[in-house]
């Protein structure tokens, strides 16, 4: 079980501890009525260049990691970065295996999103390797050590979010780096690597779709919106977005509320601009429906993949069918999104 303290910071706190003033005040936000600009700013220069795709393989040899949860580490940029690794039941060394990379929200780190998301369960029924990447705190972006500083773990993803977004990390290359690693440890099936994320991580699994569009087959975020622009993807990427109506941290129709960032569209016009770069034709259908849960599917769409919108409604800043926090809204049990993301990623492999 994850402590109360803990959830404050996998869900994200809404102000960030940093030497600059403080950051954001519920009261003053601006709601979600706020229009925010129709197009996400340019913040600062595109991720290192894409590598060449991991290479594809009929089976592996010479590999001898078996199920198990593991710690490793990777050098990137000079930094000692880390991301924890669970293998399931019955994976076979010699076997392409597919993988989830799970990011965790501003102010958490991998345990908690791995508790939170429970996507190790679902890794071990369903045969998948579950990865959970742990981004730099302020500490390790600046070097200037304070242990205040510690929860303030996040990605760059472009209007979102902490140090590593304030800093220009280049943390699009460090998933390069971890998977070139974690290809050379367990038998990766490198037409089916995905990623989701909770809030900031969501928002960084989109930028991934922009901008490793080669590597990623598709995405799933929770909770957080693209906000990385320009967004130029050399092939569709299916994405599935799950969000909740009453979210007050990330506003479901968008908003300008992210201390040192910038605005962010609404969870509809997020994935609009993927159905229209996905080349997406005709009408969405209706794909789930329990509840107060909802998803809407564009099915028509370039090089066979998908389009979802997973709407809560009085869903707040949580991840649906997981932990439940009390601090950050109602978590719905009416849909499973681990589950569920599972089962799109599953039939939506990398052209």
């Amino acid at each position: 079980m994850i402590a109360r303290n803990s959830l404050l910071n996998v869900l994200g706190a809404a102000a960030l501890l940093f030497t600059a003033p403080a950051c954001s005040d519920r009261t003053t936000d601006p709601g979600p009525e706020t229009e925010p600009p129709p197009q996400v700013p340019n913040f600062g220069p595109p991720a290192a260049p894409a590598p060449a795709p991991l290479p594809e393989r009929a089976f592996c040899s010479g590999l001898t990691v078996g199920p198990g949860t593991y710690d490793w580490n990777v050098t990137h940029e000079g930094r000692t970065r880390l991301y924890r690794v669970h293998v399931p039941p019955g994976y076979d060394p010699a076997a392409p295996t597919p993988a989830v990379l799970a990011f965790h929200g501003f102010g958490s780190n991998e345990q908690e999103q791995e508790g939170l998301s429970r996507m190790s369960q679902e890794a071990d029924a369903q045969g998948f390797i579950a990865v959970y990447p742990r981004g730099l705190n302020q500490t390790e972006v600046t070097g200037n050590a304070d242990p205040r500083y510690e929860d303030t773990r996040s990605w760059n993803a472009g209007v979102c979010c902490g140090p590593s977004q304030i800093s220009r990390v280049d943390d699009v290359a460090f998933v390069d780096a971890l998977l070139a690693d974690l290809d050379t440890r367990v038998c990766l099936d490198t037409k089916r690597i995905y990623a989701t994320g909770l809030s900031n991580g969501g928002f960084f699994s989109y930028r991934l779709a922009c901008e490793r569009s080669g590597q990623i087959a598709a995405i799933a975020p929770v909770a957080g919106m693209e906000g990385f622009a320009p967004c130029s993807p050399v092939r569709p990427v299916s994405v599935m977005h799950f969000h909740g109506t009453d979210d007050r941290t990330i506003y479901y129709q968008g908003g300008n509320n992210i201390p040192f960032g910038g605005p962010y569209p609404s969870a509809q016009d997020s994935v609009a601009r993927w159905a229209s770069r996905d080349v997406c034709t005709g009408d969405t259908l209706s794909t789930y429906d329990q509840g107060d849960s909802s998803c809407r599917t564009y099915t028509h769409c370039g090089q066979d993949t998908a389009v979802t919108l997973c709407t809560v409604q009085g869903g707040g800043h949580t991840w649906p069918g997981g932990l439940i926090p009390p601090e950050y809204g109602h978590t719905t049990q009416d849909l499973d999104a681990t589950r569920e993301m599972w089962r799109f990623f599953e039939t939506h492999p990398r052209p």
